[in-house]
């Protein structure tokens, strides 16, 4: 009896949908439904559409985060290591969401990261203790955090969530 009940209001709902995407669809007329006296659209929908700066950053969260359980289990590359420096020093140049909130600390907090992944490739190198590797992993991690303190602290506590216990 739930299940048929849970099952008419599943039916119900997905019709409900249905007819909103449709209306909505009603509502955009097309470009040959628009009368020709009107102005053209401008383009813009809306949407956030985020910056370069965002964009990488969000690019850097993601590979700290899929490179985490290497460094944990000792198998982080120095190519790994390489290729996060490349990637992650267009930090440096990337246009921000609102460049009036950037602080002239930004650029003393990316290079501080960039140079703690340097020392993060040297403790590969050298072949250094697990605890040492993940100290550098984490120091790299905790530049992120001081800099989102001053920056823009919403991505904090995912970035807490990347760093490896000992």
């Amino acid at each position: 009896m739930i299940t048929a009940a849970m099952s008419t209001k599943h039916k119900a709902r997905k019709g409900l949908l249905f007819l909103t995407l449709l209306g909505v669809g009603a509502c955009n007329p097309t470009a040959e439904e628009v009368p020709a006296n009107t102005e053209a659209p401008t383009g813009r929908t809306g949407m956030y559409e985020a910056s370069p700066l965002a964009v990488a950053m969000r690019s850097m969260a993601t590979d700290m985060e899929s490179l985490r359980a290497k460094a944990d289990a000792g198998t982080l590359t120095v190519g790994e290591v390489d290729a996060m420096i490349s990637a992650h020093a267009a930090m440096t140049s990337a246009d921000a969401t609102k460049p009036e909130d950037i602080k002239p600390s930004f650029e003393g907090y990316a290079e501080a990261y960039l140079i703690q992944l340097q020392d993060l490739r040297e403790t590969i190198t050298t072949q250094a203790s697990r605890e040492a590797r993940l100290e550098a992993f984490n120091a790299a991690l905790t530049t992120c955090v001081a800099c989102h303190q001053e920056h823009c602290p919403g991505p904090i506590s995912r970035i807490e969530k990347i760093k490896v216990q000992p």
